[in-house]
């Protein structure tokens, strides 16, 4: 059985990628298509990526945030032994069961995946049933098992999913020694609120090296334990503290609230021992992912460079030519020429991946931008997963003298991967659009 019922489906709607330069000052800047450009280019987006994965347990003051860089990946040694003299708690045994590997990605072309539900990458359609015994102490590296994965083919990478599956049958808990006064005292987590769990990784986390995506699942020990009053643990007469539903059962319901968001990835999802799922983002991750007050999270809304979150589509008949234009000797922008209207306003689509966005929280959103012809445009920040608008949608009138666009919004719904629009259909005209800025305000 797969976690949470997986399906596969077609993506209505097939989106033709489109946008290159005719212009000799212009040539080799391709929004949207950068592998029509000079070689070196080429976004790692639009090639194939291959996977590997490291298991292990970490110790360090480090959130998993902070702890990004040193990758179990790249350790000498496994990480257990580096636990300090005195640590708090020690676990000597984390085994799981890797069931599945998934790559969520967004699409530009036609494709039958489901983007939300993500592809299944492992285990590999020819043997779908296999699984893989995972242990966390002993700091494991899996790279051949994974050695036919493409994370994206055809794809953006977003996230990298994996699921582990608890075999209650064996009584799955997690061993270690707990200091109690100045005494180690072996302990027992009994894992038994689980049957399953998946993790999502934000390709943020993921470090790429030579087409290869190294990614790190590393068990914080400290995140565990943050908060629980371990010297209140009760002893029993064989000398062994007992974690579970009738023993010690305040710390038990203390850890089944820590342990799955203690692996550090972005969000979770697990399935309980009654059958019903949860699912949630890891607080720190995601403020780390939606940046600070104040951050722009507009990879290239100045176009100083060859931003690969830039995409140009052209779809319902719509058709039209982009580059990027010099403004001044200060400024550059981005210039659209609809020469067929479409069907729509979204006929013509300038995007921005990878916007993230914190519900509750104030942003504001600004832009200059003018037409050759008076008329209007649909800008707007929505879900790639769902189309829906997740932080505004205004309709902005246009004219042949450049004017700066601002609105301040508030998004609903927490979304890591907002995509910005300008729907640019409707009329047959040049646009030209620069200094796209959106912050978070408070």
């Amino acid at each position: 059985m797969r976690i949470f019922g997986y399906m596969t489906g077609l993506v209505l709607g097939v989106l033709l990628m489109a946008g290159c330069s005719n212009t000799v000052d212009t040539a080799g800047i391709e929004i949207g298509n950068p592998e029509l450009a000079n070689n070196d280019t080429i976004p790692d987006t639009m090639q194939s990526l291959a996977f590997k994965a490291g298991f292990s347990i970490d110790y360090s003051d480090l959130n998993p945030v902070e702890e990004r860089e040193m990758s179990a990946l790249l350790r000498s040694s496994p990480l257990a032994r580096s636990a300090s003299k005195n640590e708090p708690l020690i676990i000597d045994t984390l085994n799981l069961t890797l069931t599945e590997v998934r790559s969520y990605c967004s699409f530009y072309v036609g494709v039958s995946v489901v983007q939300s539900l993500g592809l299944v990458v492992w285990p590999y359609e020819d043997a779908p049933y296999v699984v893989l015994p995972v242990s966390f102490v002993d700091d494991e590296l899996i790279d051949e098992t994974f050695s036919s994965i493409d994370l994206q083919s055809e794809g953006r990478l977003k996230e990298i999913g994996v699921s582990f599956d608890i075999n209650r049958k064996n009584y799955p808990a997690v061993q270690g020694r707990v200091m109690i006064g100045d005494t180690y005292v072996p302990f027992v987590y009994e894992m038994s609120l689980f049957q399953m769990f998946s993790l999502r990784f934000h390709f943020s986390q993921i470090k790429v090296e030579n087409r290869i995506a190294n990614l790190s699942v590393a068990f914080y020990v400290r995140h565990f334990t943050d908060g629980v009053d371990l010297q209140s643990l009760a002893i029993d007469r064989d000398g062994v503290i007992r974690i579970n539903s009738t023993s010690n059962v305040a710390v038990w319901e203390a850890f089944n609230e820590r342990f799955v968001p203690s692996f550090g990835a972005l969000r979770y999802e697990y399935l309980d021992d009654k059958g019903h799922s949860s699912s949630n983002y890891v607080d720190e991750i995601l403020l780390d992912v939606a940046g600070d007050v104040g951050e722009d999270v507009v990879t290239d809304g100045k176009l100083g460079k060859l931003s690969t979150d830039w995409i140009f589509l052209t779809q319902f008949r719509g058709e039209a030519d982009t580059a990027y234009v010099d403004v001044d000797d200060k400024h550059r922008a981005i210039e659209v020429d609809v020469t067929s209207a479409g069907q729509y306003s979204y006929s013509v689509q300038l995007l921005h991946e990878n916007i993230p966005m914190l519900a509750g929280h104030k942003y504001k959103c600004s832009f200059s931008i003018k037409a050759s012809e008076k008329g209007q445009i649909t800008a707007r920040i929505g879900s790639y997963l769902t189309y829906e608008t997740v932080g505004f949608e205004e309709h902005v009138s246009v004219t042949t003298s450049e004017q700066k666009f601002e609105v301040e919004f508030e998004p609903e719904v927490n979304d890591p991967f907002a995509r910005f629009e300008f729907n640019l259909g409707g009329d047959v005209r040049k646009i030209w659009i620069r200094n796209l800025k959106i912050t978070r305000l408070d």
